[in-house]
């Protein structure tokens, strides 16, 4: 059963890079040394069979044929050889040569003391003028063998073959291969303690980052700051604006709902003040006080309306929402109809094919709802709405033939509680809420004169959320 503690451990990006490099380095350094040991043993073979194949042509350089009746039937070689090995006897280096009917002939001083091997035992088969190795005993030791044979032509032409063999003790390359193997395995395990220090300083010094990231976190969650402060790795500054994006809009969103709730309760303390008012000081008539009445709680109905909607049209930044405009718009016009049909207005929807909206879809209802029951109210004939689209925008246009705004008041009208014309009941916030919901996508409000005659609120919203 693995414990809580181990199972932290492994739960440590470091501790789990860390365990990879210790289960993959072994292997790796296996192999690498798997190789290099092969590379070197087939080294040492090829300068060996070198070696051999220098001796044997050393060997026919100085051989010189001894001739009777024309006919060559043994070969003189010299006292001593150049090399001193074929001097030294046991040296581990010795040379031989054999006849035709594998006798020998001849052999070096070094092989003095010791038994001739058989050549047939040796030399399974014979191919004149190509050298041949070999790996065989030799007494009760391994030796490497090279042999050659040559014919040698007598005055007449007549070919006389010579077998010339060399043996080399095995014991130089065994000792040679095994000193070869403790210093390749003792320096790889060297460089694979090195490279797991290496590892542990490299993932130390790379996942600095997070711990500065975490403190940076812990900092945030004590109240120190109200972000995440620093700069960061490129890897982790889109994580790290992202979550300061996210937290900036949660402040923002407990920020309005406290100014919501505070302006809720000073909003209704008037309408409150009327009613207790009249209560205390009595009306005229029950008829009075119903209207009075009536009116208060109409007048407080709509302003929680307008806190609750203040309170929930988030920004919806970070996200990947898209709302379709058209059958938001389409509902509009159809429910505004009935609500004013009394005025039979003539509306006219041409949107841009897809148009969308980077947003919610209770934003957008409530934006455009806003806007084009304020058209519809103050309209006299016409309402119309219409959307273009660019590389990175969707204007929405929607337009009336009512009076108008006055240039010197397109911008008074957006702030809460502001009205033109009070003939018409109402508040004068369903153009703030569309404001703010505007400015909480970053985009922007703008009001100009229609070519209806009328006032056109021309919207500009961006057709992908801010970070993309």
């Amino acid at each position: 059963m693995i414990s809580s503690k181990s199972g932290r451990r492994l739960d440590s990006i470091a501790a789990r890079l860390l365990l990879a490099s210790a289960l993959l380095l072994p292997l790796f350094l296996g192999l690498t040394g798997f190789f290099l040991d092969r590379a070197f043993e087939q080294s040492l073979e090829v300068a060996e069979r070198a070696r051999l194949r220098g001796h044997i042509n050393l060997l026919m350089s100085v051989a010189e044929p001894i001739t009777q009746n024309t006919q060559i039937h043994s070969l003189r070689m010299p006292v001593t050889l150049s090399d001193a090995d074929f001097e030294h006897p046991n040296s581990g280096l010795y040379s031989y040569i054999f006849d035709q009917q594998a006798k020998l002939v001849w052999r070096s001083n070094s092989a003095a003391l010791s038994d001739p091997p058989d050549y047939h035992r040796i030399a399974k088969s014979n191919t004149p003028g190509k050298m041949l190795f070999s790996t065989k005993l030799l007494g009760d030791k391994l030796h490497f063998f090279a042999r050659y044979t040559v014919k040698w032509e007598d005055a007449r032409g007549n070919p006389t073959p010579f077998h010339f063999l060399v043996a080399h003790s095995t014991d130089d390359y065994t000792a040679e291969l095994k000193a070869y193997r403790n210093e390749l395995w003792r320096w790889l395990g060297a460089a694979g303690i090195f490279l797991l220090i290496a590892q542990t300083l490299i993932l130390r010094w790379g996942l600095r980052p997070l711990g500065r990231l975490a403190q940076a976190l812990k900092a945030m969650q004590s109240g120190d700051t109200s972000n995440i402060a620093g700069q960061h790795p490129k890897e982790l500054q889109k994580i790290v604006d992202n979550l300061n994006q996210v937290l900036a809009r949660e402040q923002a969103l407990r920020q309005r709902y406290r100014n919501s709730l505070a302006d809720l309760a000073h909003s209704l303390k008037t309408p409150l003040a009327v009613l207790q008012s009249k209560l205390v000081e009595g009306a005229e008539s029950d008829g009075d006080l119903q209207q009075i009445a009536s009116e208060q709680v109409a007048r407080m109905n709509q302003v929680v309306t307008y806190q609750l909607q203040r309170a929930v049209s988030s920004q919806q930044k970070g996200t990947f929402r898209r709302t379709r405009v058209e059958p938001i718009a389409q509902r509009l016009f159809t429910a505004l109809q009935k609500v004013y049909a009394h005025k039979k207005m003539e509306q006219e929807l041409d949107l841009a094919p897809n148009s969308t909206v980077a947003g919610d879809e209770q934003d957008v209802m409530e934006l455009l709802g806003n806007l084009l029951e304020n058209a519809f109210k103050y309209g006299d004939k016409q309402v119309r709405m219409r959307s273009f689209i660019d590389e990175s925008h969707l204007r929405i246009d929607i337009e009336d033939d009512g009076p108008g705004v006055p240039a010197d008041q397109t911008e008074r009208i957006l702030e809460r509680g502001q009205r033109l014309d009070t003939s018409i009941p109402g508040q004068g916030i369903g153009l703030a809420v569309a404001a703010e919901i505007v400015q909480s996508y970053d985009g922007t409000i703008r009001i100009y004169r229609s070519e209806l005659g009328g006032a056109r609120f021309s919207l500009t919203l961006p057709l992908l959320p801010a970070d993309d």
